[in-house]
């Protein structure tokens, strides 16, 4: 198909090669003498005319091609111990499971029809392979991140078209305390393979404490929570006593029923530590009649109760959504202690957390041990003048405020009727709830850019998630910072609004939908909402921005590990922006559990955290050999002084579940079938029959390839010779 690429319109270009050749014909048969002469020359004028036109419409070559795409399909194979396990001597293993079943028809068959990934995972995932490569697979990982490799393999293949998935894994993830997360939706169908007949092992009489969650610094006269997932069988249906030490004195023992057959429960304790120190922590189940195994019946730590630090109220009106992510994420905040009060049904204050001696009530002594106040959904009348006074009070002398966005809040008889409007960044005397079903979007001012609320990647700010509401009517006021925007119907008004008044910080939320943040698809791994809200509160505390460069913190990027398992101890030394003054490596020491002391050092590098933000710090990678419980403490020398770290804690377990006989988790790959819209086979035959089965979907993809005709050399050459011909011809003849 030829097409024309002209930017002068056609009609234009046709009207002067018409002209043209008009005017050719004019001057040959009104100046040239007839005969065969002037009918030659004319026909070579007119001919280089058309070739010039020609080149003048700019003439291209468009041709279509039309091709198949092959489809992508994965294969996904777990390649940890545990895949050695088998029920009995004559039954096949779990892995020769899995090779019986990649060895069948429907992998030569998917390989002609479509493209096959292969992945191995066990503590990490491989690169894609081929199916020749996977050959050479052994099974030999020490532990098994099964929800990491298909979150890693979600993330990498990302906007590919794959039409599906098998798994072939015994559903163990020695990571995960819980099955929960088997549960959550995929983006393409993931086809799981039973990998052993379900009740062939023996009921040994065996329990293990498969992990622990506990916070490992807690506040102290606070009521915390430490959970342990116990599992096991053999039990005969009686009770399983778990008990909790701290130094070696029991504190609390709790039952529970684990069935013979097998299974596992999750128990919790609420401890409250009455004084600060440093306790090491023992969780042990009490070993069964007949138990032969009891090397992972108890797990150690050491939590450390300190004194309540960075206090933070936040007050809020009948529970809502803003409620419920924001409680949740103050709660997680390492750097503050969060005190939650909530409106009852009554009417009343409910406190959501250990409220200590905090009331509700802001009096001026309380006030005096808070750094942050935030007030949800509250009018006028709920807050109360008195209250709002001591609040102006509060800020005047260094305590810094946030208002959320609320119906009562932000419309009449909101907080601009009560004294504490003169600290608020906003005024107006007539704001209204603005509600969109559409989402309205939403965008950082350049006074954003340098904010510590939004300080990190700035790529990242440039997209943020909409919002579905805002309160309108209210300017800022000449002192006040506005950080973030949204575009409505009638114009841009400000979201999110800062002032510095009196010693202390005001920042104001002006949406009721802010929470989206949480839930957006633009939120995925970034966590704008838990980002903006601890940024945002850093900010806030007072000389946040001045930390302690004599401060040395220690932290892993995991608690506890198995025997033969790496750990990387993470150091951090003062602020970033002191750089140039931190030494090039830290000093730590390493306390066995049989007491010895190995000195180990930190290289200065760049620390990455699970939040995924990351900073200048110090690493060491760790190799645990011994069973136990290990302590590290790190010194650094700075400025002539010695700065030392609290000590930080990791256990070792003694054995591996890779390793320990106990039966697949057949209810973790039912889950993910189920859940991502895949099947469940129970043999490798049947697996195979229904991938032979399988309706692959072949798409179509058009694309076309351009070719520039005018300026192909023939053209020009042609052109240029019919040009020179008639030049020549009237050079013959003496004519000018």
């Amino acid at each position: 198909m030829i097409i024309f690429e002209n930017s002068v319109p056609t009609l234009t270009i046709a009207l002067c090669l018409g002209g043209a050749v008009l005017a050719a014909a004019y001057s040959a048969f009104r100046y040239l003498p007839s005969g065969a002469f002037r009918i030659v020359l004319f026909g070579l004028h007119v001919l280089a005319l058309l070739g010039l036109g020609w080149c003048l419409f700019m003439p291209g070559l468009k041709t279509t091609i039309t091709q198949l795409l092959k489809p992508r399909f994965l294969v996904v194979v777990d390649t940890s111990r545990s895949m050695n396990l088998k029920t009995s001597d004559s039954a096949p293993s779990r892995w020769e499971t899995a090779r019986k079943a990649l060895d069948m028809g429907w992998t030569k068959k998917l390989s002609s029809e479509c493209n096959i990934d292969v992945y191995s995972f066990d503590g990490t995932l491989s690169e894609g392979m081929s199916l020749g490569a996977a050959e050479d697979l052994k099974p030999e990982g020490a532990s098994t991140s099964l929800r990491e490799a298909l979150t890693k393999i979600e993330q990498r293949l990302a906007g590919l078209p794959i039409e599906g998935m098998v798994l072939l894994s015994d559903g163990t993830d020695t990571l995960e305390l819980t099955n929960d997360w088997a549960s959550a939706p995929r983006p393409f169908p993931i086809h799981t393979l039973q990998p052993e007949k379900p009740g062939g092992w023996e009921q040994e009489a065996d329990l293990r404490i498969d992990g622990v969650t506990a916070a490992r610094r807690v506040t102290v006269g606070w009521k915390t929570e430490i959970k342990v997932k116990v599992s096991g069988q053999g039990t005969k249906g009686a009770p399983v006593s778990i008990q909790l030490f701290e130094d070696d004195r029991k504190v609390a023992e709790k039952p529970t029923q684990i069935p013979d057959a097998g299974g596992e429960r999750e128990v919790v304790f609420d401890i409250e530590r009455p004084k600060v120190g440093i306790f090491n922590t023992r969780i042990v189940a009490v070993p069964l009649t007949g138990e032969k195994n009891k090397d992972d019946n108890e797990w150690t730590g050491i939590i450390e109760v300190v004194d309540a630090r960075n206090r933070v109220l936040y007050v809020e009106g009948v529970p809502r959504w803003e409620y419920k992510y924001l409680r949740r994420v103050l709660m997680e905040n390492r750097q503050i202690s969060p005190v939650i009060f909530f409106t009852g049904g009554d009417g009343k204050p409910q406190a959501a957390t250990p409220a200590e001696s905090i009331t509700a009530d802001m009096n001026e002594t309380q006030l005096s041990s808070l750094k942050v106040v935030v007030l949800g959904n509250l009018d006028a009348a709920e807050l109360g003048q008195d209250r709002a006074k001591r609040l102006l009070n509060f800020v005047e002398k260094g305590g810094s405020l946030v208002v959320l966005g609320g119906t009562k809040s932000w419309t009449q008889g909101g907080l601009t009727s009560t004294e504490l409007a003169k600290a608020l960044p906003v005024e107006g005397g007539s704001p209204t709830l603005l509600e969109s079903e559409k989402p309205l979007p939403v965008k950082l001012t350049p006074q954003a850019a340098t904010h510590p609320a939004f300080a990190g990647d700035a790529k990242f700010w440039k997209s943020i998630p909409p919002v579905l509401s805002v309160f309108t009517g209210l300017q800022a006021k000449p002192a006040a910072e506005s950080l973030v925007t949204v575009d409505t119907p009638g114009g841009t008004v400000p979201l999110v609004l800062t002032q510095r008044f009196g010693e202390g910080k005001v920042a104001v939320i002006l949406t009721d939908s802010l929470w989206r943040w949480q839930l957006g698809p633009e939120s995925g791994d970034a966590k704008p909402y838990k980002r903006f809200w601890t940024q945002l509160v850093s900010w806030l505390l007072p000389k946040a921005e001045n930390l302690n460069a004599d401060t040395l913190e220690l932290f892993t990027d995991r608690d506890d590990l198995f025997l033969g398992e790496k750990i990387t101890i993470n150091a951090r030394l003062g602020d970033d922006k002191a750089k140039d003054k931190k030494p090039s490596s830290i000093d730590a020491t390493l306390v066995y559990p049989d007491g010895r002391s190995i000195p180990y050092r930190m290289d200065l590098r760049q620390v990455s955290t699970a939040s995924g933000d990351s900073f200048g710090g110090y690493s060491v990678e760790f190799k645990g050999d011994s069973p136990g419980a290990y302590r590290v403490t790190a010194t650094a020398k700075l400025d002539g002084k010695t700065v030392t770290s609290k000590p930080m804690s990791f256990f070792v377990k003694p054995f591996s579940p890779e390793t320990s006989p106990r039966p697949a988790n057949f209810e973790v790959l039912q889950a993910i079938s189920s859940a991502s819209g895949g099947s469940y086979f129970e043999t490798p035959e049947s697996l195979n029959s229904a991938m032979m089965n399988f309706n692959l979907k072949a798409k179509e993809e058009s694309f076309s390839e351009f070719q520039t005709l005018w300026r192909n050399w023939p053209a020009v050459v042609i052109v240029m010779v019919l040009f020179a011909a008639t030049w020549f011809a009237r050079r013959t003849r003496q004519m000018p």
